[in-house]
């Protein structure tokens, strides 16, 4: 029998999420909750949209489980806030792994493990991690609570990632390496030394050739049109 799910949140992350739960969990989405100010609509995604204010009384905490659905904002400082929220209601969380990811891994609640995702063995993550597909995460490493991994990021073994760390798509975090918290850690970023709390670490966009699309074409034999 499905157990009942409410979800927080009603943007793209959302959506994202409520795929996943919908495709082959244990779970059976009831309604979407949002803050009060936020409710423009009477349901998103075919399922009721009800303020927060109004969630105790409509789903209480004994009968439905919840899952907070929204993004990074703020480092993934709004995430933590929404999930403390409900802990202190007494909700119990709900927590996902895609059923094509095998391992010898611990899990906390409100969290998610999305398609083609690699973890090791012995990789213990926390409370409220979002880690989305063609990730890997190394033997041994620690994903402490509330941290953010972006499809296609590295995680070396033995490295921990500090509380509500942002890893942006496609970063390298070598082995044995301390990421303090709330780092913001960007696209393409390779880090092969421990950093402390809130270190920003961004990695320059490439440059923009001096051709433009249409006199790339001209000079390239790859690209260029030919008479079959």
């Amino acid at each position: 029998m499905s157990k009942p799910l409410i979800i927080f949140g009603a943007g793209k992350i959302s959506q994202a999420i409520s795929y996943y739960f919908e495709r082959d969990s244990e779970y059976d989405i009831i309604a979407y909750v949002v803050d009060d100010a936020f409710v423009k609509n009477a349901d998103f995604l075919e399922k009721p949209l009800i303020a927060l204010s109004e969630v105790e009384t409509r789903f209480p905490a004994n009968k439905y489980s919840v899952f907070v659905a929204v993004g990074y904002q703020g480092i993934n400082q709004l995430r933590a806030s929404k999930y403390n929220h409900f802990k202190a209601l007494g909700y119990t969380f709900a927590t996902y792994v895609s059923p094509y990811v095998k391992g010898n891994f611990t899990l906390g609640g409100n969290s998610i493990i999305m398609d083609q995702v690699a973890l090791q063995p012995c990789a213990k993550l926390g409370n409220n991690v979002i880690v989305w597909g063609g990730t890997m995460v190394g033997h041994h490493a620690i994903i402490e609570d509330h941290c953010w991994l972006t499809g296609g990021c590295l995680i070396g073994g033995v490295t921990t990632l500090g509380k509500g760390t942002f890893v942006g798509l496609g970063a390298t975090i070598g082995n044995e390496i301390t990421i303090g918290e709330q780092c913001m850690v960007g696209a393409s970023v390779l880090i092969t030394k421990s950093i402390p709390d809130k270190t920003v670490l961004i990695a320059p966009s490439t440059e923009s050739h001096r051709l433009n699309s249409d006199q790339f074409t001209k000079m390239s034999s790859c690209f260029r049109v030919q008479s079959l």
